[in-house]
């Protein structure tokens, strides 16, 4: 396993693990079954385009479709989702080092 391989499998693992619990914490589950698929879509697109081997313009796609899964998920929920577009923080770091492993190679 290649160093950048290695580091995009760990910024994928971590863009879950902390999209999750930032769900968890917005109280998705509280807001019905369709709003917790949604928002579990927008928690493992970034993530899974992370690990394939992609393009980068493909990431920013997922990127894109995560935040607008996430705004719809939030303009449809019957309870307010405080602070739920912190979920694509990690995934926008994510990007950001993606960016930054390819100028380095």
């Amino acid at each position: 396993m290649t160093r950048s391989t290695a580091l995009r499998a760990t910024l994928a693992l971590l863009a879950f693990v902390l999209g999750s619990l930032q769900a968890w914490d917005s109280d998705v589950h509280a807001a019905g079954l369709l709003i917790v698929l949604l928002v579990s879509l927008a928690i493992a697109l970034p993530p899974v385009a992370l690990l394939l081997p992609i393009k980068q313009q493909y990431f920013v796609g997922a990127f894109v479709f995560s935040l607008i899964l996430l705004v719809l998920a939030r303009l449809i929920s019957p309870v307010p989702l405080p602070g739920l577009f912190l979920i694509l923080v990690p995934a926008a770091m994510g990007l950001i080092f993606t960016g930054i492993i390819k100028e380095e190679a």
